[in-house]
C-alpha cells in the first residue's frame, strides 16, 4: 500500500521504498537506538526555534537534558558529515543538549486516564522511559526506586562532572508533570513481593540497572583500597571515600572506568593509571573521553593483565600485572615472564555489571502474563539511549498487551517544501567546539566540565548540517534532459543513469553512464547531495521537487 491518505499536499505512506529511503538515507537517525528525528531538530535549531527541537527531543527521546550530556552518540559516527573527505560529524549530541539549554518547556498536554495501572520497579532511563509513554497513554504510572532519590544508574552510577543532579532532577520532573508517581526507598526483593504487585497492578515492568559487579578471582581483591568500578562510583558521589586517595588503577575501558579516572583526579590523585587488557584503539570509550581522560593527566597501559593486588597490613600497595600480546583473532596471549608493578592505594576494578537475577525467583523461567523486563534486566548492560529504547519498545509491549492493538506499524510522513534552508557555504564551517571548564577548576567533583554550547554557537553548528531527510527527486516524464541541473551542482551529486531497478527491499539501484544513447533517467546521488538547491532553483521546466521526509510510528487497531 502506497498512500493511507493526502492531504493538503501531505502523503502518509507505508510504501517499502519509503521507508527503505529513511534508512538508507538518514544514516544518524537509523544509527540512533531510539530513532530520534535527528535532522528535524537540528533543523529546528538552525531556524532559530529551539523551543521546537526541545519538543522533538522530548517526543522522541525522552531525556533531552540527560543525553545531551551522556549519550555514547552512535549517531555522529553514522554522520554523513563525518564520511571521507567531508569533515566532522556534525555535533549531534551537543546540540541536543542545546535544545533543552535553550529550549526547555514545561508545558503538558492533557491526558484522559484509562483506568488502568502499570508499576515499574527502577527509575533508570528505562523505567523513565516507558513511564513517560504510558502515562501519554492513560495509564495510571507508578515508579518505585529503591533508591533514596530518582534516577537510578544516572544519578548514582554516573559523576557529577558529566551529569549534574539537577539535570537528572529536571528531567525527571517533566515526567512527574504527566502523572506519574515516583516512590523511593522502595526496594522489590523476592519473588513472591513481584508476584504481590502483578496482582496489584494491571502491568508490571522490572526496569532495574545492573547493579552487581562482573566479578574476578585474582589474589587480594578483598584489601582496603580495592574496589569494582560502580562501587567506587557510588562511593564517590555520596563522599563515602574516607582516606587519601594518591595514586590511582582502573582496570578496564569502557565508560565507567573513565569515569573512575577522572573520579579519581577530583578525588585528588595525583597519579592515575588506567590498564587495558587490549589495545587503545579496542576500547569502548569514545575518542572524546580518552581525550578527555588524557587532558587530566591519565596515563594508559594497554595490552595488560591484572594478577594480583598486593597488599600490606590489609591495605593495597600496588598492582601486579602481565603484559599481553594482540592475537590475529582480537584475542590476547599473556607472554611468559612480562609481569611487573604499579604502586597504587587504590584499584579499581571497571570491567561490567550484571543484572540481579535472582531476586526473581521462579518469575524468570515462569514469569507472570503481565510481567515484563526492560533494559538492562532484559538484554544486560547497555548505554543510556539504549536503555531508554527498550522501555520505549516494553512500553508499546505493554500497551498492546493490555489493549486490542494489533501491534504497530511505521509510517512516512512526506511533506513538498520550496526551500531547505541549507547553502553552499554551509559546508565549509568548521565543527564548533565545546567550551569547558579550564584545567584548574577541574578538582572539584561536582562541576560540570562541558558547558554547554551558546546559542550563536548552536546556530553555526546546526548549519553544518546536510539536512538529509530532504529528498530531492526528479520527474523524469517532465525531465527535458537540458542538464542545467549537473551544470549548477557544487558537488557530484546528479548522475546520468541507466538500468535503473528497486530491488525487493526497497533499494533504488542504478548505473552511471557517460554514453545520451544509454541514459534512461537523471538521478540525484542522496548520499552526496548536499542539499543546496541549486538544482531546484535552475530547472527550466521544474522537474525537480524537494520533499521532507519524517518517520511515524503508530498503533493499529
Amino acid at each position: 500500500m502506497k498512500n493511507i491518505y493526502k492531504n493538503s499536499g501531505i502523503e502518509i505512506s507505508t510504501d517499502i521504498v519509503d521507508r527503505k529511503w529513511i534508512d538508507v538515507n538518514i544514516p544518524c537517525k537509523k544509527a540512533c537506538p531510539i530513532m530520534t528525528d535527528i535532522p528535524g531538530y537540528i533543523q529546528a535549531i538552525m531556524e532559530g526555534d529551539f523551543e521546537r527541537a526541545y519538543r522533538i527531543n522530548r517526543r522522541d527521546n525522552v531525556l533531552p537534558s540527560i543525553l545531551g550530556r551522556v549519550c555514547h552518540r552512535p549517531c555522529e559516527s553514522a554522520c554523513r558529515h563525518g564520511w571521507d573527505g567531508l569533515g566532522d560529524p556534525v555535533s549531534i549530541c551537543f546540540l541536543k543538549r542545546s535544545s533543552a539549554d535553550l529550549g526547555f518547556e514545561t508545558s503538558y498536554p492533557k491526558i484522559a486516564p484509562n483506568g488502568k495501572s502499570i508499576c515499574i520497579v527502577g527509575s533508570g532511563p528505562a523505567g523513565l522511559t516507558a513511564a513517560n509513554d504510558l502515562a501519554l497513554l492513560g495509564y495510571e504510572v507508578t515508579v518505585l526506586e529503591q533508591f533514596q532519590k530518582t534516577g537510578g544508574m544516572l544519578r548514582y552510577g554516573l559523576p557529577q562532572f558529566r551529569l549534574p543532579h539537577d539535570i537528572v532532577d529536571q528531567d525527571v520532573e517533566s515526567i512527574i508533570r504527566l502523572g506519574v508517581k515516583i516512590e523511593t526507598g522502595k526496594r522489590i526483593e523476592g519473588e513472591a513481593e513481584f508476584k504481590n504487585l502483578t496482582s496489584q497492578y494491571d502491568a508490571v515492568i522490572l526496569a532495574g540497572g545492573c547493579m552487581l559487579a562482573k566479578e574476578l578471582d585474582i589474589p587480594g581483591l578483598d584489601s582496603k583500597g580495592s574496589f569494582y568500578g560502580l562501587d567506587f562510583m557510588m562511593k564517590a558521589n555520596l563522599e563515602q571515600i574516607n582516606y587519601p586517595v594518591r595514586k590511582v588503577v582502573v582496570i578496564g575501558g569502557g565508560f565507567t572506568a573513565v569515569d573512575c579516572a577522572r573520579i579519581a583526579y577530583r578525588l585528588g590523585a595525583e597519579k592515575i593509571s588506567i590498564a587495558f587488557l587490549f589495545t587503545r584503539d579496542m576500547m569502548g570509550a569514545g575518542a572524546h573521553e580518552i581525550d578527555a581522560m588524557e587532558a587530566e593527566g591519565v596515563e594508559f597501559a594497554f595490552l595488560v593483565t591484572p594478577v594480583a593486588v598486593e597488599s600490606k597490613d590489609g591495605r593495597v600497595i600496588r598492582l601486579r600485572l602481565s603484559r599481553n600480546q594482540l592475537q590475529p583473532d582480537k584475542s590476547v596471549k599473556t607472554i611468559a615472564d612480562s609481569e611487573f608493578i604499579i604502586d597504587a592505594d587504590t584499584i579499581v576494578f571497571a570491567i561490567g555489571q550484571k543484572e540481579e537475577r535472582e531476586i526473581l525467583g521462579k518469575l524468570l523461567s515462569q514469569p507472570a502474563d503481565n510481567f515484563f523486563l526492560a533494559g538492562d534486566f532484559r538484554y544486560g548492560a547497555a548505554t543510556v539511549i539504549e536503555a531508554a529504547a527498550d522501555g520505549r519498545k516494553t512500553a508499546r509491549e505493554v500497551h498492546r498487551f493490555l489493549t486490542a492493538l494489533r501491534g504497530y506499524e511505521d509510517r512516512v510522513r512526506i511533506q513538498p517544501v520550496e526551500q531547505t534552508g541549507r547553502e553552499r557555504n554551509d559546508d565549509f564551517i568548521p565543527l564548533q567546539p565545546m567550551d569547558e571548564l579550564p584545567l584548574s577548576q577541574r578538582r572539584n567533583k561536582n562541576a560540570e566540565v562541558e558547558l554547554g554550547f551558546s546559542k550563536e554557537k548552536a546556530l553555526i553548528e546546526a548549519r553544518r548540517c546536510y539536512l538529509c531527510h530532504f529528498n530531492f527527486q526528479i520527474d523524469i516524464a517532465r525531465c527535458i534532459y537540458c542538464l542545467a541541473c549537473i551544470d549548477v551542482m557544487p558537488v557530484d551529486c546528479i548522475k546520468m543513469a541507466k538500468d535503473i531497478e528497486v530491488s525487493e527491499d526497497g533499494s533504488l539501484n542504478y548505473v552511471d553512464t557517460s554514453s545520451w544513447s544509454e541514459v534512461q533517467a537523471i538521478a540525484i546521488d542522496n548520499n552526496k547531495c548536499i542539499r543546496c538547491g541549486n538544482c531546484y532553483r535552475v530547472c527550466p521546466v521544474e522537474c525537480i521537487s524537494i520533499s521532507r521526509y519524517e518517520l511515524e510510528t503508530v498503533p493499529v487497531d
